[in-house]
């Protein structure tokens, strides 16, 4: 039985006396009616209680549906939701199997629909997906962007992605390690525009004006995330740049593609590349791909599940707003390294 106020019961108690002082002798009917007027009392009391709290709902929409990535990413959000809210929230998972922001507004809507509680988005437009993400957070439903971002992040909860200026440096490296610090490289982007990818590139722009200054960057291409395009572009570059010493993709699209236009001419170029799939693993151990910088997409599930358990339980001073998560860069020599491999990409 729940805690009773102690005062109720007294005044009743109280009344009770005065009642049995006034009156006759006491009677068994009368003593049963003044212990009914307590145990009503004490039922009152406990139907006045709070209820307990109903499940919070958190949306994630995303980046490309059935992409390991944002899989691995998915696991580490479900992972965390569990140990900290315990069956206290619901995670309602959406996406697309292709990068096209139109296609991810109507998510957004369906989101707000489904009266979700809080948001964890990978934006599929830096600046498209801006005013479909203000109306959410117009409506009260606090938003984490995860991997990718959107310009104008003022109205943000947090942001949480990997450190991708780091990793195109790290691929820099990795590269001109490859190469003898010299020679004609190529790099074969996605989409322009995209945060990530661009913060690959610049990281690997600046990483090489930096530190190699006998490599010369001599084409940038983007493939709209198509393998095929990817393969012709590689192969153009190798006509116009017979001597090219290498090449970095900045995701595995990108990755997949090259290694496949590489493959088929039979050329014998170095590769560096970014994200740990099960293709590009397969492709290194294969020694078809030289490295690839690996991102933490379980950890960064992981931290946007924290920053949602934060909010929820009045601790938004322990939410970053920018949150970096540093990559590994993988290479055939610590590939079967556990410290390395547990970072590697859950398909399904």
């Amino acid at each position: 039985m729940k805690k009773v106020s102690l005062t109720l019961i007294s005044i009743v108690l109280c009344l009770s006396l005065i009642l049995v002082g006034c009156a006759a002798p006491t009677t068994e009917s009368d003593s049963e009616a003044a212990a009914d007027v307590v145990e009503t009392a004490v039922e009152t009391t406990e139907a006045e209680e709070p209820a307990e709290s109903e499940p919070v709902t958190i949306g994630f929409i995303m980046g490309v549906a059935g992409d390991a990535f944002y899989i691995s990413m998915q696991r580490g959000l479900e992972a965390k939701i569990e140990e900290l809210f315990g069956d206290g929230a619901e995670l309602i998972v959406q996406g697309e199997t292709e990068w096209d922001y139109t296609k991810q507004v109507p998510m957004v809507e369906t989101m707000l629909a489904q009266e979700i509680d809080l948001l964890i988005i990978a934006p599929n437009s830096a600046d498209a997906m801006i005013e479909p993400l203000r109306k959410v957070a117009d409506a009260g439903i606090p938003v984490i962007t995860v991997d990718t971002n959107i310009s104008d992040e003022s109205f943000l909860l947090a942001n949480v992605t990997s450190d991708n200026l780091q990793g195109g440096a790290a691929a820099a490296d990795a590269l001109a390690g490859l190469i003898g610090n010299t020679g004609d490289v190529a790099i074969i982007n996605t989409y322009a525009g995209v945060t990530t990818t661009d913060a690959r590139q610049q990281g690997f722009v600046n990483g090489v004006a930096a530190n190699y200054p006998d490599i010369n960057i001599a084409s940038i291409q983007y493939c709209k995330n198509e393998q095929a395009t990817a393969a012709a572009q590689i192969q153009s570059i190798v006509l116009q740049y017979p001597d090219l010493a290498g090449v970095f993709a900045t995701n595995l699209f990108a990755a997949v593609g090259v290694s496949n236009g590489v493959s088929a001419k039979g050329l014998d170029i170095p590769i560096v590349c970014y994200d740990a799939g099960p293709d590009q693993i397969e492709s290194l151990r294969k020694g078809t791909i030289s490295a690839t910088v690996c991102q933490k997409p379980l950890a960064i599930g992981e931290t946007a599940a924290e920053f949602a358990y934060y909010y929820f339980n009045g601790e938004e001073d322990k939410i970053e707003k920018n949150a970096l998560i540093p990559s590994v860069i993988v290479t055939q020599d610590n590939m079967d390294d556990p410290e390395v491999n547990k970072w590697f990409y859950i398909a399904d």
